[in-house]
């Protein structure tokens, strides 16, 4: 019998029937909500504030949210459309914490909607699961889409990696490398110039779609680049500079004029030029590519790429120039040899349980002891391992890893432990094996033992992603997303894979000093999104007491970083967790980045309460909690008390009152500005 809560099933339409009179305009709604959600979650330069809704979906070149409510609607064709506009949605740079958050706003519009209904014996539960499943298909589609064209700059920096490292003539790299950048979507073409005596720019090499018409419509239309007074155009002005220049769109830039009408005709939207320095630091040729979408070139990730590719460039310019080379075929050798030897050392660093403060797990982390005596982190050597010595690598780190568990257990420690698990994992079975061997022989419950996933390609790339980690699922042992944020394949992985445990990305707790809104609000609402897949949160970074205390308001399960514990030996855990003492926040926020969190916490209840008028209107409004913070007696005669007392004051006039919103904008700033303080000072140690 077909589940009645089939999103896509023949009861869909019937499910749908309470909302069809005014469905176009609630899914017109959904899109702007959506759409206004990032722009809210973007900082001023982000593409996504530069254009209008119109072009946002031109560039996406499909609107699924816009089907939502189609009682006809097929889950292929959701799947294939979001994922389209998920690629769309990469070339502008939008990542991953602005789409979490922007889909909180539209589950809390679909639930406000569905309580303006008439009331219904089942309070609508049916609509409420079709809409809910629909989004979040929509959600996975467009990460899938982003994680797509991530997994395109990846390869393509592996392949100019390899290019330039195997290539012994400039000439073989030019064209080489402008064969693997066009390959890259919606990359119209690419040039290699270079100027001759008189100053006029010389195409070495033109590769893409539209490269005879690139080059043709340039030398009839007198537009090739020169070194002449008062040109604008972006290579003579790479050249001049030595930096690289990009254009946000062609078309809208007066200094491109002449080009105008030739980027219309070959589809160009934005371009960058950057320009390869030689030996003297001085440039020698200009690298112009050209893409579909406007701003593609000034996203974070596409800055990052274009440095990369002016740094390859330039090392092998000097390299070929030179004959240097830059392989340390010793130091390779010499960590092999370590390996070999069994010179492996495990560090442990400490998490906690935001609850109570107490030792919840370690995580395993894997040092090598050179001649020396130094300890090399795994970023310096993994690398320079082949997949036999990879497979000893694991091996001796996992073993030792259940030995320190069970040696901690009869000193009466009992804890749980975390390994990464490296992506090779995923195609070599030996590894399930491994880590099978290394269970029975420590006779340890299996649930004590968590696989961290990395950051990777190997497991998305395989057909039935789950199949491939049912040998690890058959071991009774939990898995865990590492690093979420880091990458977009994350949030599809922890949907696809269904993780018991998500670790948010230290890089993106780290900026809660400079910017708290966004770093929090992220923590919040992924949170609350992973609890909603019974998933749960660890937080790593945590290298103040303030991030403490804000990841444990904000509802995360555990956390780490130094402010807990720095990496320790085997040996020193059992004192420190006896030493340790963190007092969970149940008495109102000591810090200012636990008061903003408790901040955060009250816009969320009165956002869903507001529209509940039998309640009075203190409260839903006063932020009566913020008072064990603000009240004590450091604070007084301060901005932020002055501020706090006048919010106070107009909490009876409501939410949406002006008063009230400067009023709360107020205490936000001044809490920012504590924010600073506080964590400058920890960071100082001061």
């Amino acid at each position: 019998m077909q589940d009645k809560t089939d999103p896509y099933g023949p009861t869909a339409s019937e499910i749908l029937s309470p909302i069809r009179a005014t469905g176009a305009a609630f899914a017109q709604d959904l899109a702007q909500a959506f759409y206004d959600g990032l722009r809210a979650h973007a900082g001023p330069d982000d593409v996504v504030n530069h254009i209008d809704r119109a072009d946002f979906w031109r560039i996406q070149g499909h609107n699924p949210i816009g089907s939502i409510l189609d009682p006809g609607l097929k889950p292929h064709m959701l799947r294939n459309n979001a994922v389209e506009a998920g690629r769309g949605l990469a070339f502008i740079g939008i990542e991953s914490a602005a789409l979490i958050t922007s889909f909180d706003r539209l589950l809390q519009l679909v639930s406000q909607r569905i309580a303006e209904l008439p009331a219904a014996e089942d309070g609508h539960a049916g609509l409420r699961q079709l809409l809910t499943a629909r989004l979040v298909a929509i959600l996975s589609g467009f990460v899938a889409g982003q994680r797509q064209i991530l997994k395109e700059h990846q390869h393509a920096v592996a392949a100019v990696i390899r290019l330039v490292e195997t290539s012994t003539s400039l000439s073989n790299v030019a064209h080489a490398l402008l064969d693997i950048l066009v390959s890259l979507s919606g990359m119209a073409a690419a040039t290699i110039a270079r100027p001759d005596a008189n100053g006029v720019f010389h195409y070495e090499a033109i590769a893409g779609k539209t490269r005879s018409t690139h080059n043709g419509a340039d030398i009839v239309g007198d537009l090739t680049p020169r070194l002449r007074e008062g040109s604008e155009d972006l290579i003579s002005r790479a050249w001049r500079s030595g930096h690289t220049q990009c254009c946000f769109l062609i078309a809208a830039d007066p200094t491109l004029a002449p080009w105008h009408t030739l980027a219309a005709e070959l589809g160009y939207a934005s371009c960058a030029a950057i320009p390869v320095l030689g030996t003297d630091g001085k440039p020698q040729s200009v690298l112009s590519l050209y893409h579909e979408a406007p701003g593609y070139f000034l996203t974070p990730d596409r800055t990052v790429l274009l440095d990369r590719l002016r740094s390859l460039l330039s090392a092998t310019l000097r390299q070929l120039s030179t004959g240097g080379s830059s392989v340390l075929q010793g130091t390779r050798l010499d960590y092999r040899e370590r390996l070999a030897q069994g010179d492996l050392v495990l560090l442990y660093q400490p998490v906690i349980d935001l609850r109570n403060g107490r030792l919840c797990k370690v995580e395993a982390l894997a040092r090598l002891r050179t001649s020396d005596g130094a300890l090399v982190p795994p970023a310096d050597f993994l690398g320079t391992f082949d997949p036999r010595e990879l497979r000893q690598l694991f091996t001796i780190g996992l073993r030792q890893a259940l030995t320190d568990l069970r040696q901690w257990e009869q000193e009466g420690l009992v804890t749980s432990v975390s390994v990464n698990l490296p992506p090779q994992a995923f195609s070599d079975p030996e590894y399930a094996e491994i880590a099978r061997a290394a269970l029975s022989a420590h006779p340890i419950d299996p649930r004590r033992l968590t696989m961290e996933l990395l950051e990777t390609t190997e497991i998305e790339a395989r057909r039935d992603p789950v199949a491939a980690l049912s040998h690890w699922r058959a071991l009774g042992i939990r898995l865990a997303q590492d690093d979420l944020g880091s990458g977009y394949s994350s949030l599809l992985r922890m949907e696809r894979l269904a993780v018991d445990e998500v670790k948010i990305d230290q890089g993106l707790v780290r900026s809660a000093a400079h910017n708290p809104r966004r770093a929090l609000h992220f923590i919040y609402h992924l949170t609350r999104l992973l609890h909603d897949l019974g998933i749960s949160v660890v937080v790593e970074g945590l290298e103040t007491v303030g991030l403490i205390e804000a990841a444990a308001v904000l509802g995360a399960d555990a956390g780490q970083g130094y402010a807990v514990s720095r990496p320790i030996k085997a040996t020193a855990l059992r004192p420190w967790a006896q030493a340790f003492r963190f007092t969970a926040c149940h008495e109102g926020p000591t810090t200012a980045l636990g008061a903003y969190a408790t901040l955060l916490l009250h816009d969320t209840l009165v956002g869903l309460l507001e529209a509940r008028s039998e309640l009075p209107k203190p409260a839903i409004s006063e932020p009566a909690a913020l008072a064990a913070y603000i009240g004590t007696s450091r604070f007084q005669g301060t901005t932020l008390e002055e501020a706090f007392k006048t919010w106070q004051a107009v909490a009876t006039q409501g939410v949406n009152s002006p008063s009230y919103q400067v009023a709360r904008s107020a205490v936000e700033n001044a809490l920012c500005e504590q924010i600073q303080r506080e964590e400058t000072s920890a960071g100082t140690g001061g």
